[in-house]
């Protein structure tokens, strides 16, 4: 591209050539202090004073503006004979380029972009600033490392300009086929919705290859309007074997409808479509399965896509769930262990009571021992009497207890102690007898 001389319209920059013109002509220039590059666009010389004072208050609030996906405005010029606005340079080119090139984007491309206006979007818009000529011209890319495109929007205020003084020739067609229906109504009235229906706009074209209506097919501009303003987008035509995701058709009929009012407008609801459209998208790669479009254009959220397994899925064999818990098991082992137990403590209970039992015998038994020594005690004293220890000491349990109950029945007479005293020293003495 061939260098142009420094000339007093854009002091500080070296003019490096023309990129554009449209309604503004756009120059590839150096900025001498620097050496960055950058564009300018400058305006006609008979741009009248409050266009020019309502875009200086526009461009200074873009001056403020710092976000990846809006082109920065690095200086502002509008007091000089020609003025003009200086903007960084991006090496890609415009969507226009872009679409002329290839002919329409794939899916996934059209929902980065549409992700990426979003973000634009929330930008620009909480702090009052309507974009109002959105079109494949004024978003730009620049391709990435790797090898997605990345994209910025750029040209704001412009459409100010343009309602002034804004024609059917030349470049300005391309304005009304992006138009909103309520531009053409009120034009000095628009909000946000605008926006949003410029945006689905561009994304159709970015499918279809071509806007919802078109100039080229009508007879003029009264028959373009009444296509605008009421009739409704013809179906996206797409190639043999293709189909939109659920969420990207929604998003599409929302932002193309013509009461502003109903329209899309939350940049929130745009992202989170967006974000499921390519949810869906990517499953549907997957699967090989493409997930049917929404038949009608309603306001019902996007069916949920349920994937298809595919035939290698079910050709191959089921696998096994991991190794669990059986419960059924755990269930058996703790009723083992508590019959286990019971069978424990109800042969310790028989223990206990079998126990408690021969105590008593073994106290009779021991009441009987003494009776048994007395008996013994007699026996000594009556030579011709003998009882055997071991009947005494191990009579059946059974009868031992009346046994007791006869020898204890009659009374002892009080005197049997002092004769039992006086036999033994009768004991004493028959030896000295």
């Amino acid at each position: 591209m061939p260098t142009v001389s420094i000339n007093t319209h854009f002091p500080g920059y070296e003019i490096l050539g023309e990129i554009g013109r449209s309604n503004a002509r756009v120059l590839k220039a150096r900025h001498l202090a620097s050496g960055d590059l950058v564009a300018i666009k400058h305006f006609a010389l008979n741009t009248d004073a409050e266009t020019l004072r309502r875009f200086r208050l526009e461009s200074q609030l873009m001056t403020d503006i710092r976000h990846p996906n809006v082109v920065s405005v690095r200086e502002v010029q509008l007091d000089m004979s020609m003025p003009f606005i200086v903007m960084e340079w991006i090496e890609g080119g415009s969507l226009r380029t872009l679409l002329g090139q290839q002919g329409q984007l794939d899916i996934p491309t059209t929902i980065r972009l549409g992700l990426q206006m979003a973000e634009a979007f929330k930008a620009i818009h909480p702090r009052g600033i309507i974009h109002r000529d959105i079109k494949p011209e004024n978003i730009l890319y620049r391709p990435l490392p790797s090898g997605e495109l990345h994209f910025l929007l750029t040209d704001f205020g412009v459409a100010r300009l343009r309602e002034q003084t804004q024609t059917m020739t030349g470049q300005s067609l391309m304005t009304y086929e992006y138009a909103s229906p309520e531009q053409f109504d009120n034009p000095k009235s628009v909000d946000v919705a605008t926006d949003y229906y410029a945006l689905g706009v561009v994304l159709y074209e970015c499918l279809a290859g071509r806007v919802p209506f078109s100039m080229a097919d009508n007879a003029g501009i009264a028959t373009f309007m009444t296509h605008v303003l009421r009739t409704p987008p013809p179906a996206l035509p797409l190639p043999a074997g293709q189909s939109l995701p659920p969420s990207l058709d929604t998003l599409l009929n929302w932002t193309l409808t013509k009461d502003p009012a109903e329209r899309l407008s939350d940049v929130n609801e745009l992202r989170l479509l967006l974000g499921q459209a390519n949810v869906e998208q990517l499953q549907a790669s997957r699967s090989g399965v493409r997930s049917a479009p929404v038949p009608g254009r309603t306001k019902a959220a996007p069916a949920p896509v349920v994937q298809q397994p595919t035939e290698s899925e079910v050709s191959m064999p089921e696998e096994e769930p991991a190794a669990g818990p059986n419960w059924s098991w755990i269930t058996l082992g703790l009723v083992a262990v508590a019959v286990l137990i019971g069978l424990f403590v109800f042969y310790k209970n028989q223990q206990n009571t079998g126990s408690s039992g021969i105590v008593p015998d073994s106290t009779v038994s021991v009441s009987d021992t003494s009776d048994s020594q007395r008996m013994t005690d007699d026996s000594t004293t009556d030579s011709s009497e003998e009882v055997p220890a071991e009947e005494t000491m191990l009579p059946d349990s059974t009868e031992t207890a009346p046994a007791i109950k006869t020898d204890s029945t009659p009374p002892v007479p009080p005197e049997t102690k002092p004769d039992s005293t006086r036999a033994v020293p009768d004991s004493t003495r028959t030896p000295n007898d």
